[in-house]
C-alpha cells in the first residue's frame, strides 16, 4: 500500500504555474484503481505551497485500515526556484496517526524535525531530532525544481541528488533522462511525449530494481504518465494523470 501512495507523492511533483490542481490514479495489473492523489500548488508574492492528498481506494483502502497520507513543502521563491522551509508528512491509518514536520536551515546547513504519535486521538509520544544530511529540497520542492536542474530533457543527464523524503539516511534520489533507443522502447508504456525521465528512489518500500520509476512528461513539464517496473507480487504498477487545471 505504501508503493501505491508514495508513488503518487512523486506524480505530483512536477507541475508548473501560479495556481493548479492536478489528479492522479494508480492501478495494479488485475487489481485495477488502487489509489488517487490530489497535487495543489500556489505561488504568490515570493511564496509557495504545495499540498499532497494520497488516499487508498477500494481494496487497498480496506487492507490499509483506510491510510489517508497528506504532504505539504512551504518556501519562498528565489528567481524561480522553490526554496523550502518546511517539509511535513502527515500519515493516518485505522486509528493512528504520525505527524513530522521537517524545518531547513539553509544558512547552517541542517534540517531539523519535530515527530509526533497518536492512538485513538492521543498524544502517546514525541520526539526532536536532526537528519544526518543537509538537503536543498524536499521531494516535492526538487519536483517542481527538476526543470531547471536538468535542462534540456532531449539532452543526456544523471546524477544523484538529495531531498528530504526520500532515501532515509542521505536522501539521495537519482534522476535521469531517457533518450534515443531507451526512450522508444518505452512509448508503448508511457505515450508520445517529448520527455522520459527515470528517478530512482533508493527505499526498501519499492520491491522492484533499486525502485526505479519511469515517467513521461508533456511540453509544460506536467507528468502524463508513470511506471514503477517489477515490483514483487504485483508486477507493474501504473500510474496517469486523469485532471489537471491551472490559472495564471
Amino acid at each position: 500500500m505504501k508503493r501505491v501512495l508514495f508513488l503518487t507523492i512523486l506524480l505530483g511533483g512536477l507541475l508548473f504555474g501560479s495556481s493548479m490542481h492536478a489528479t492522479y490514479k494508480i492501478e495494479y495489473g488485475i487489481f485495477g484503481k488502487m489509489g488517487v492523489a490530489d497535487a495543489y500548488l500556489t505561488k504568490k508574492d515570493g511564496r509557495y505551497e504545495i499540498k499532497m492528498v494520497a488516499k487508498a481506494t477500494g481494496l487497498a483502502k480496506v487492507l490499509s485500515g483506510g491510510r489517508v497520507e497528506v504532504y505539504g513543502s512551504k518556501g519562498r521563491v528565489v528567481d524561480g526556484v522553490l526554496v523550502p522551509e518546511s517539509f511535513s508528512k502527515d500519515i493516518k491509518r485505522s486509528n493512528k496517526r504520525r505527524i513530522k514536520v521537517y524545518t531547513f536551515d539553509h544558512e547552517r546547513k541542517r534540517v531539523t524535525f519535530h515527530e509526533e504519535n497518536y492512538k485513538d486521538g492521543k498524544l502517546k509520544d514525541e520526539k526532536n531530532e536532526t537528519l544526518p544530511y543537509y538537503a536543498k529540497n524536499d521531494i516535492l520542492s526538487l519536483y517542481f525544481n527538476v526543470e531547471k536542474i536538468i535542462g534540456s530533457c532531449r539532452e543526456p543527464f544523471a546524477k544523484d541528488l538529495k531531498a528530504v523524503g526520500a532515501e532515509k539516511r542521505t536522501g539521495r534520489v537519482r534522476v535521469e533522462t531517457i533518450t534515443g533507443g531507451a526512450k522508444d522502447k518505452l512509448k508503448r508504456s508511457l505515450g508520445n511525449e517529448p520527455c522520459y525521465l527515470k528517478v530512482t528512489i533508493f527505499q526498501k518500500l519499492f520491491g522492484s530494481k533499486g525502485g526505479e520509476l519511469y515517467l513521461s512528461l508533456n511540453d509544460k513539464f506536467v507528468v502524463q504518465k508513470a511506471l514503477l517496473k517489477d515490483v514483487i507480487m504485483f508486477g507493474d504498477i501504473r500510474g496517469k494523470i486523469v485532471n489537471f487545471q491551472e490559472k495564471k
